[in-house]
């Protein structure tokens, strides 16, 4: 059963294509400028990104025209192909600020929500299922539209900066252990040690080698010579301890008018945890930030992490500047089985 297309005189409702994409990234530079998210995806990255196993954009991706051609807005759905713990829809959709107050959010959150739907239902019946969404906690119009839809708050996540001018602290890693820059030829490695050290995160499911390869390490953004790893052990029998996977957004940066380095995956396997490698991790790309010129750093961070990574970050001199609400709708899928199957 197909989802049904919105109907808004004026607009043209069909899914995405590849061809879409240059007019898709100057709409999101408009809503990042407007709303002050200052994140939007390089059109390299979205470009390669754009078929997602998570998210088939023919059926999992919704654009608005205006009648002159113009991208009015866009909503995805993305699902994990393979979930283990719950079947949840995280539902991404964004409007033209010249094109708000006119229906758009409403007719695509609903398509959103629909569609969502049928794709959980792909998914084995003893898992719990949600729909997800999120927020700037500024952006009150858009809360209110996703509050109207029955979605509340179920997590917030901070965005946090550090000023390196600022006195970096004496912490470097525990004796035995050796701290390198990326090195290629253990991807493999880096990728297992992600999947195991973030396997008690929040909502975290693990990730196929080849999504590892699409993002982090095919990113534009991503800095090998700026991301770090903790080893412990010599040659062939080292082993990864720690990790500190680290970006630099120029366009983002150039956007802003700031020079900024991001650490964006951060972790520390179980065995070698209390040791103080997450903060030595976090002190040396701050240092080597500093000496590529950088003046700030950043990350993101989930408020309520058991790994109590907020208060390790705030000790090490970061402020909080933007906060993320997610939200969160549970589904009872089994009880729509029969009307919702498709056909």
């Amino acid at each position: 059963m197909t989802v049904p297309i919105p109907v808004i005189p004026g607009y043209t409702f069909r899914f995405a294509r590849r061809e879409d994409l240059p007019s898709v990234h100057q709409m999101l530079i408009r809503v990042a400028e407007a709303d002050r998210t200052g994140y939007v995806d390089t059109l390299e990255d979205m470009t390669n990104e754009f078929i997602d196993a998570y998210s088939d954009p023919e059926k999992d991706s919704l654009l608005a025209l205006t009648a002159e051609g113009h991208v009015a807005a866009m909503g995805r759905v993305y699902v994990n192909p393979a979930p283990q713990r719950e079947r949840n829809a995280n539902l991404w959709g964004v409007v033209h600020p010249e094109q708000r107050g006119r229906g758009l959010g409403e007719a695509i959150l609903t398509w959103m929500e629909a569609r969502a739907r049928q794709r959980l239902l792909e998914f084995p019946t003893d898992l719990p299922s949600a729909l997800r969404a999120s927020s700037p906690d500024y952006l009150t119009e858009r809360i209110t539209l996703i509050e109207r839809h029955g979605f509340s708050p179920i997590r917030y996540w901070y965005s946090m900066r550090r000023d390196l001018s600022q006195p970096i602290p004496d912490e470097y890693l525990p004796s035995g252990l050796t701290l390198c820059t990326y090195r290629p030829e253990l991807d493999q490695a880096l990728w297992e040690a992600f999947n195991e050290s973030s396997s008690d995160h929040w909502n975290f499911e693990p990730i196929s080698y080849e999504d590892w390869q699409k993002y982090p390490i095919q990113s534009a953004s991503f800095r090998p010579e700026l991301s770090f790893l903790a080893l412990d052990g010599e040659g062939s029998r080292a082993q990864i301890s720690g990790f500190s996977v680290n970006f630099v957004r120029e366009e983002d940066n150039q956007r802003q008018g700031i020079a900024e380095g991001k650490i964006g995956e951060l972790g520390t396997r179980r065995a070698w945890r209390k040791r103080g490698i997450a903060s030595a991790l976090v002190c040396a790309s701050m240092r080597l930030f500093k000496a590529a010129g950088l003046d700030y750093a950043g990350l993101t961070v989930d408020a309520d992490s058991p790994t109590g990574a907020l208060s390790l970050y705030e000790r090490l001199g970061f402020t909080v500047i933007k906060r993320l609400i997610i939200f969160s709708k549970p589904v009872d899928l089994d009880s729509e089985l029969p009307a919702s199957a498709p056909a």
